[in-house]
């Protein structure tokens, strides 16, 4: 069997979770302020300072507010200026997401903020799980060549509870070209069977590779290898 390329994802809110995410060999960072709302665009500053502290690509996040996944005009500016200051900064990518009133991807929207990113990588978030549809959401967001990938947990609290659910959304990203990367509630302990039966390598973890699980405290390095070393080995068994 040929393994699949392993990539794990961590949630960074300053330099020093950054640089140990990075020493634990995590492949990329997703950038974030205000993990109690949810994740929120960080500073400059932040920006700034992260991307000069590792060498790993950083994905920064593209959300103004937590009220919900729809924008009115002043939030699309804002976000397009981001955008532009992230790029700017040295970012290699961007994290956002996008929905109408009617829980639908808002391809409006999306083709504006995709206007300004001119060559950075992006993910569509976990909009996608509060929308009406993760198939209808996967398939029009496709249209987009700029998307590379969608973070999700299978519209469930966790992606262990979204299993079957993942591993057909995996199948349907192959043949749009969209890969899904699944995150939310996974424990390092769960990757194996986790990956062995989603067919998915792309994991992002959060408050699972911090001390005491909680993101009140900083990346542990050790459980960010741990966690790589479990992915890689569930991999390599595709």
């Amino acid at each position: 069997m040929t393994s699949k390329q392993p990539l794990l994802e961590v949630i960074a809110v300053n330099a020093a979770d950054a640089r140990a995410a990075e020493a634990g060999g995590a492949d990329r960072i997703e950038l974030v302020c205000a993990m109690s709302e949810g994740g929120l665009t960080p500073s400059f500053g932040i920006i700034e300072q992260v991307v000069s502290s590792v060498s790993i690509p950083v994905y920064v996040m593209i959300r103004p507010h937590s009220r919900s996944f729809c924008y009115n005009e002043d939030d699309r500016k804002a976000m397009k200026k981001d955008i532009h200051t992230a790029r700017r900064l040295g970012a290699s990518g961007i994290v956002i997401g996008a929905l109408t009133d009617k829980r639908e991807a808002d391809l409006s929207m999306l083709q504006e903020c995709l206007a300004e990113t001119q060559g950075l990588g992006v993910t569509f978030h976990r909009a996608i799980d509060e929308s009406a549809s993760l198939t209808r959401t996967l398939d029009a967001i496709s249209a987009f060549s700029q998307i590379e990938r969608v973070l999700t947990s299978g519209g469930k609290c966790t992606a262990l509870e979204a299993k079957d659910e993942l591993k057909e959304l995996y199948k349907r990203g192959e043949k749009r070209n969209v890969a899904v990367m699944a995150g939310a509630g996974l424990s390092i302990d769960q990757i194996h069977s986790f990956v062995l039966h989603t067919g998915i390598t792309e994991l992002h973890f959060g408050s699972g590779v911090r001390h005491e699980g909680s993101f009140h405290s900083p990346v542990d390095f050790n459980l960010v290898a741990r966690a790589k070393q479990y992915l890689i080995n569930a991999a390599n068994e595709l």
